[in-house]
């Protein structure tokens, strides 16, 4: 027969498991993790919503277990958790902070003060890192207090006697506020209401975590991106992000074009727009949950950013021009800005600087323009063509000797002409799929200075990018034309063949090729990949390089994601679905992990 605690105090209402053992465990005198141990259970498992310890705490409480059941998170693994019928990241769920409202832990106190059954305890609503308000007293929730380590974090009994006087003395009370739209529908889907808006479609967390990051970002406009909120004014993001995003895409595509008008140009980048909007999104937020919110940002900016071949959008080449900007226009067809602009308002393609926006942010399509960008002269003297690509008249005159920029019209009457169309096409060709790089560091260098460091013409370097032998191409994304293409040293140093060692590290070509260092010595470790054992030149001790012939090996059998994204003219995310559609798989005899790279014969595209 199950035995009965005849003292444990009464569970509150929404209370977590773990809160309740520690009060039941302060009810007999007994460290939290010690009762636990002595009742068969384990405050680990309790604080993880272990259903077994927790219907077992109910069963020795007589109390329903649902109850206790029903505010507890639970841990499934990979610090993810199932709470309230969501599941989400341990950030939303378990921060260091514990997090509470004073009115309510105040009436806990002065009941306590005639039932000690009824002690100030948690509210599992608390807990959820977007609920920032009490519903009940519209109290702002305050910070009660900090510990990392798990059992005392939520041993909720303990952490109560030491902050029972600044509960009492109203010391830690922020000023009341009436909830937000946010407050309010936030509190709707915990409690498992649907009210309806374009946000329910989506998992709980995520859905509030980018009204967050879109608040903060929407916020620049009037504090700067490095002024953080106070505790008791987080809840400010949230709601300006709601304010837009409730209304569904139409809302939050009306608010992302507010940022980008309010300062700055296109050559600001999106990343510098939009903030941790854009990185998060890009860069950390990159399961299936945030894929509806990325593919929104991404696709409302290719709609509204002059982007062209050479430029980076979250993570992914931009392989095909779908708007110009009056600016981007004349920079590609080699015409001043302003006759540009008024040939385009004759035409009626774009509006006058007075009733338009500026020359960077006037935007149109490639066809709209068409028949007006086709009849303008392209034709160029040598001067103006070095001088529109940003090209030393010595390095233009050494690519000539190489059998590069053969001018479109020369005769023995005049001077010769170029079409400058053609000129940028084939610098725009050179930059495909290039890496976008904002300061040139370790072993980047302009294309112009590495030919001089290396004593070759920088018809040479050109030359390996046109055969793809080349596979680490960088563009400075301040700098246009000639002067923006970067290469890295050590890579065109090997295909010269003027290597010092037997070739190139593991570490230099898993980054050449898109391969996790971790990935490809496993590759080279199992024999799947030839290497080549040579001496470090600066340590003397043996190592596996790849030669030339290692490195056409692998790429005869294999070739990675991005490289495979970049030859079919496709991002890596749609071209991984397509893979998977397809039933393609990347590499892995007997089950073990080489990464996103994938045996040729079996693509199929």
């Amino acid at each position: 027969m199950t035995r009965r605690l005849s003292m444990a105090p009464q569970h509150g209402e929404r209370e977590p498991a773990f809160s309740y053992l520690s009060r039941v465990a302060a009810r007999y005198g007994v460290p939290t993790r010690d009762f636990a141990a002595d009742m068969g259970l384990s405050f680990s498992r309790i604080i993880d919503g272990d259903p077994r310890d927790i219907t077992a705490l109910a069963e020795l409480t007589d109390t329903e277990a649902e109850r206790l059941l029903a505010w507890s998170p639970k841990y499934l693994g990979n610090r993810n958790h199932y709470f309230c019928g969501h599941v989400m990241h341990a950030k939303a769920i378990k921060e260091s902070s514990v997090r509470g409202c004073p009115d309510c832990l105040r009436e806990d106190l002065e009941n306590g003060a005639s039932a000690p059954e009824h002690s100030p305890y948690i509210r599992g609503e608390w807990l959820f890192r977007p609920i920032t308000l009490c519903a009940k007293h519209n109290r702002p929730l305050s910070s009660l207090w900090q510990v990392s380590a798990q059992q005392d974090r939520y041993d909720v009994a303990s952490r109560m006697v030491e902050i029972a006087p600044a509960i009492a003395s109203g010391e830690l009370d922020h000023e009341t506020r009436e909830p937000t739209k946010f407050d309010i529908w936030v509190a709707d889907r915990v409690a498992g209401r649907s009210t309806g808006i374009w946000l329910d479609q989506f998992s709980l967390y995520p859905a509030a975590h980018f009204c967050e990051l879109f608040g903060r970002a929407l916020w620049t406009v009037r504090i700067p991106k490095s002024q953080k909120f106070a505790p008791e004014e987080a809840h400010l993001a949230f709601w300006l992000g709601f304010k837009f995003a409730k209304d569904g895409e139409s809302g939050v595509r009306l608010g992302l074009s507010s940022l980008q008008e309010f300062e700055g140009a296109p050559t600001d980048g999106p990343k510098k727009k939009f903030g941790d909007l854009y990185d998060r999104l890009t860069f950390d937020l990159t399961n299936e949950d945030y894929a509806p919110f990325r593919n929104l940002l991404r696709d409302h900016i290719l709609k509204t950013w002059p982007l062209g071949p050479g430029d980076d959008l979250m993570g992914e080449p931009v392989l095909t021009r779908h708007l110009h900007s009056v600016l981007t226009a004349s920079r590609e067809y080699g015409i001043d800005s302003r006759r540009l602009r008024k040939l385009l308002v004759t035409a009626g393609v774009v509006r006058a600087v007075e009733q338009g926006r500026s020359d960077a942010w006037e935007l149109f399509t490639p066809e709209e323009a068409e028949p007006v960008l086709s009849r303008l002269e392209t034709l160029v003297s040598a001067t103006d063509l070095q001088d529109a690509l940003l090209i030393s008249r010595t390095h233009f005159e050494s690519l000539r000797k190489d059998g590069y920029f053969a001018p479109t019209l020369e005769g023995p009457e005049h001077k010769p002409l170029w079409d400058l169309r053609e000129a940028r096409s084939f610098i725009d060709g050179l930059l495909q799929g290039a890496e976008p790089v904002y300061v040139p560091m370790h072993s980047w260098a302009y294309l112009s200075d590495a030919a001089i460091r290396l004593k070759v013409s920088p018809g040479t370097i050109i030359r390996l990018i046109e055969e793809r032998r080349l596979h680490r191409v960088g563009k400075h994304v301040s700098r246009d034309g000639f002067a923006a293409i970067l290469v890295t040293l050590d890579e065109v140093e090997r295909l010269l063949d003027r290597p010092t060692t037997p070739g190139i590290s593991i570490q230099v070509f898993a980054k050449q090729c898109g391969l996790k260092d971790l990935y490809l010595r496993r590759l080279v470790r199992m024999a799947h990949i030839p290497s080549t054992e040579g001496r470090n030149p600066k340590t003397g001790a043996k190592q596996r390089f790849l030669s030339i012939e290692d490195i056409d090996a692998f790429y005869a059998r294999f070739v990675t994601l991005r490289d495979l994204a970049v030859e079919h003219g496709m991002s890596w995310q749609a071209l991984r679905h397509e893979l998977a559609q397809r039933g393609i798989e990347p590499f892995s005899p007997d089950g073990e992990d080489y990464g996103a790279v994938f045996e040729r014969d079996t693509i199929t595209l």
